[in-house]
Order: C-alpha cells, then structure tokens, then sequence
C-alpha cells in the first residue's frame, strides 16, 4: 500500500527547501524547479487532491519562473548590447 499524503508532504518540504536555498544563478533554482515539477505529477496523479494541488503549483511556479526568465533575458539583451558595441569599435 502506498502512503500518498505522506509523498505530498515530502514534495511540498522538498519545494520549501529549493524555495529557500540559495542558488548560484536563477537559471539553477528554476531547472530545479522543473525537476520537482516533473517528478511529482507521479505523485498528484495518484493522490485524491492531487489534480487541484497540481494546478496550484504550477500555477505559483509559472510566475517565478516567467519573473526569472525575464530577468535572464535582460541580462542577455545588455550582454549582446556590449558586444555588439565592442564590435562596432574594433571595426
């Protein structure tokens, strides 16, 4: 028999702590994120309330993850900007 409140509980402490750990870029905290996402549809489609929670996170998660990929772009659009300026002057 298989204790699937107990897996969820696990997922949800397992979402806290890649929530709160400190990572070394945006794009390692979100393809963690994605990780966990894929890992746990084994486990909300198995649970009763597992459909709604499902929604719930990816719904929360797909913010977070639009905010850093934003952020990731601008990051690139000033980097190609320098670049394209340094080409510019060595020309």
């Amino acid at each position: 028999m298989q204790n699937w409140d107990i897996a969820l509980e696990e997922l949800n402490r397992l979402k806290e702590i890649i929530d709160s750990k400190s990572f070394s870029s945006p794009l390692n905290q979100v393809q963690s994120r994605i990780w966990l996402m894929h890992w746990s549809l084994f486990i909300f489609f198995n649970h009763d309330n597992g459909r709604t929670q499902i929604i719930d996170l990816f719904n929360q998660d797909k913010e977070e993850v639009d905010e850093l990929c934003r952020t990731l772009e601008e990051k690139e659009d000033s980097l190609c900007t320098a670049s394209d300026q340094f080409s510019c002057i060595t020309i």
